[in-house]
C-alpha cells in the first residue's frame, strides 16, 4: 500500500506498510500523520523501512490488537503506547531500541511480545502483564531476565526466548512458572543453572548451548541438546541438595533376572554379527547445506531439524515409492500426533537451492506453489481455499470431521504469521504444517532428498521423528545397492547414507546439527560415522 492510500483508508481494519517504496516515502516526507486517525484499525504492520520514531498519537489507535513494527530503525517508543489496551500481539524485533517505556507494563491483555534483535540494556517489570504467553527478548544486551518474570500470577507464560544476551544468573524462582514449556538461554554467560529448574513440570525445551558451565559433565549434556537428560541431571542435584539419595532403589524392587530376561540374553547371543547400517557423513567443509533460523519464526514454530539422504532407490520394487509416501503419512498420524507435535517434509535435493532460511511471513505475503498444483498462491488464499473445500466436504459427506490436509488447518488458527522454509532465491519450498512446494516434490526418480522436520513444541521431538523416519527407510531397504568398489555393505546387509545439515541463527551461531553423535541410537542398527 502506498502512503497516499493511507488518506483513503478511514474504514480499514488492517493496514500493512512495508518495503523500499514505503521506506522512501517515509524518508522524504515522514510517516503520514493521517495514519493515526485510522482509529478503526485492528492490525497495523510497518516493516522493512527507515522509520526511526512514532508520534505520541500512536495512542489514538485504541482498537489495535496486533501491532507489527519489525525490521525498521526505531530507537524508542512513545509512552502513549499504554493507551493500546486491546493489544494482544506486539512485534518490535529487528530495530535499534535501547530502552522500552515503563508504560508498556500497562498492556495487560498482551499475549505475545517480541523485542528480539534490539539494543536493550534493561527491561521494565512484566509482573502486571497477566495475559503474557510468549516473551522473546533474544539478541539484546540484557544482563538478567525482566523483573517480575517469575511472578506466580503469570499463569499463561509458556515461552521465554532470551538467547544471545549477557546473562550470568538464573534465579531459582524459575520454579514459580508451572506452565513454562520453552526456555531458551543460549549464548549467554551462565556458569550454572539452579537445580530448581527441574521442578517445572511442563518444561519440554531447555536450550542452554553456548554457555560456559563450570560443571563440565552438565555442559556436555547441554551441548548435546538432550533436554530430558539435562532435566534428570538437575533433578538429581536437587535431591542431593535436599539430602535425598537419588540413586536409592525403590523399596522391595527385585534385581533378580527372570526367566524372560535369561531367555532374552540367550536370544541376543544367537544374533548374527551382521546388522543393517546407517552411514553418517560429516557436514562437508565446502558445499554443506545450512538452514538459518530467523527471530520472526521463533515465536511461531521455532524448532527445525534437517538431514540429507543420498543414494536412494525409490524404484527398487514397484511399491517402494508408494510405501515411502505411506510411511510419512503414518508417522504424521502417530509419532507426530497428527502434525500437532511435528511435521515432516521431503524435498528432491536437485531442486533445493541452498542456503535455506526458516522464517515466518504474514499470510498475505507468503507465496508458494502448493504440492500437486501449478499456480502460485498466497498462504492466505491457500488456507481460505482449503477451508472452503473442507466445509464443502463436510456438507457432501454429512460429517463433522474432514480428512487429508484439511484436518490440519486448525493448527494455523489465530496465527498472525505462518512459518515457511525459503531457498536462496527467496522462494518458499515448505509451509508447515500444511504443504511443500510443488517445485521440490520428490518422484520415483529422486535419488537424494532433503528431510525437514519442524515443530512448535520442542527440538527433541524433531530428532525423534527424524530418527524413526531414517530407521524405517533403512528397514524398507531404500538405499541403493552397489557392487564392486562402490559396495558399502556386505551381501544381504541393508544400508542408508545420511549427510549432516546444520541449523544456525541469523548470525551463524550453531543451533543444532543432525544427525549428531547422540542421535540414531537404535538397537540392531550399526551407525558408521566418517568423522570418528
Amino acid at each position: 500500500m502506498a502512503m497516499e492510500e493511507v488518506r483513503n483508508a478511514g474504514d480499514a481494519r488492517e493496514l500493512t506498510l512495508r518495503g523500499p517504496h514505503i521506506s522512501k516515502a517515509i524518508e522524504e516526507n515522514g510517516l503520514d500523520e493521517k495514519l493515526y486517525g485510522l482509529t478503526n484499525l485492528n492490525y497495523l504492520c510497518i516493516s522493512q523501512t527507515c522509520l526511526k520514531q512514532l508520534s505520541p498519537k500512536l495512542g489514538d489507535l485504541v482498537n489495535l490488537t496486533n501491532l507489527v513494527l519489525h525490521h525498521n530503525q526505531l530507537t524508542a517508543l512513545p509512552e502513549e503506547i499504554q493507551c493500546l489496551t486491546k493489544l494482544k500481539f506486539l512485534d518490535l524485533s529487528n530495530n535499534q531500541i535501547e530502552e522500552l517505556p515503563f508504560s508498556i507494563t500497562k498492556l495487560s491483555n498482551l499475549e505475545s511480545l517480541n523485542v528480539s534483535v534490539n539494543k536493550l540494556l534493561s527491561f521494565p517489570p512484566v509482573n502486571e502483564m497477566k495475559s503474557l504467553h510468549i516473551l522473546n527478548i533474544s539478541h539484546n544486551n540484557l544482563q538478567e531476565l525482566p523483573e517480575g518474570i517469575f511472578d506466580p500470577g503469570l499463569v499463561h507464560l509458556h515461552t521465554i526466548m532470551a538467547g544471545n544476551n549477557e546473562m550470568e544468573h538464573l534465579s531459582p524462582n524459575v520454579a514459580n512458572l508451572p506452565h513454562l514449556q520453552t526456555l531458551d538461554l543460549t549464548n549467554n554467560k551462565l556458569k550454572e543453572v539452579p537445580a530448581e529448574l527441574s521442578v517445572c513440570p511442563k518444561l519440554k525445551v531447555l536450550s542452554l548451548t553456548g554457555n560456559k558451565f563450570s560443571d563440565r559433565r552438565f555442559g556436555k549434556l547441554v551441548e548435546q541438546c538432550l533436554t530430558k537428560a539435562v532435566m534428570e541431571y538437575l533433578n538429581k542435584n536437587l535431591k542431593k541438595e535436599k539430602g535425598q539419595n537419588p540413586d536409592k532403589k525403590a523399596k522391595g524392587k527385585s534385581t533378580k533376572l527372570t526367566k524372560k530376561d535369561l531367555k532374552k540374553e540367550e536370544d541376543d547371543d544367537d544374533v548374527e554379527f551382521l546388522t543393517d547400517a546407517l552411514n553418517v557423513l560429516h557436514f562437508p567443509d565446502k558445499g554443506g547445506l545450512v538452514v538459518s533460523v530467523t527471530p520472526a519464526v521463533l515465536s511461531v514454530r521455532p524448532y527445525i531439524v534437517c538431514c540429507i539422504v543420498k543414494n536412494l532407490d525409490l524404484q527398487k520394487t514397484s511399491n517402494s515409492f508408494k510405501q515411502f509416501i505411506t510411511l510419512q503419512t503414518k508417522l504424521h498420524d502417530t509419532l507426530c500426533n497428527k502434525r500437532q507435535a511435528a511435521t515432516i517434509a521431503t524435498h528432491d535435493l536437485r531442486s533445493v537451492k541452498g542456503p535455506l532460511k526458516f522464517d515466518a511471513q504474514f499470510p498475505s505475503h507468503l507465496m508458494i506453489i502448493p504440492l500437486s498444483r501449478q499456480k502460485e498462491v498466497t498462504g492466505e488464499t491457500l488456507v481460505e481455499d482449503l477451508l472452503k473445500e473442507a466445509e464443502a466436504l463436510r456438507k457432501e459427506k454429512k460429517r463433522s470431521t474432514v480428512s487429508g490436509i484439511h484436518k490440519y488447518l486448525d493448527l494455523l488458527k489465530d496465527k498472525t504469521q505462518y512459518p515457511c522454509l525459503l531457498d536462496s532465491t527467496g522462494a518458499v519450498i515448505s509451509f508447515p504444517p500444511i504443504t511443500n512446494s510443488n517445485n521440490t516434490k520428490i518422484s520415483k526418480e529422486t535419488t537424494s532428498i532433503l528431510i525437514e522436520v519442524t515443530s512448535s513444541t520442542n527440538l527433541d521431538v524433531c530428532k525423534k521423528v527424524c530418527d524413526e523416519l531414517l530407521v524405517k527407510m533403512l528397514e524398507m531397504n531404500l538405499g541403493k545397492d552397489f557392487t564392486g568398489d562402490e559396495a558399502s555393505s556386505a551381501p544381504g546387509q541393508k544400508s542408508l547414507t545420511v549427510e549432516q545439515v546444520k541449523v544456525t541463527d541469523e548470525e551463524g551461531n550453531l543451533r543444532v546439527v543432525y544427525p549428531s553423535r547422540t542421535d540414531l541410537n537404535h538397537p540392531g542398527i550399526t551407525v558408521n560415522r566418517n568423522y570418528e
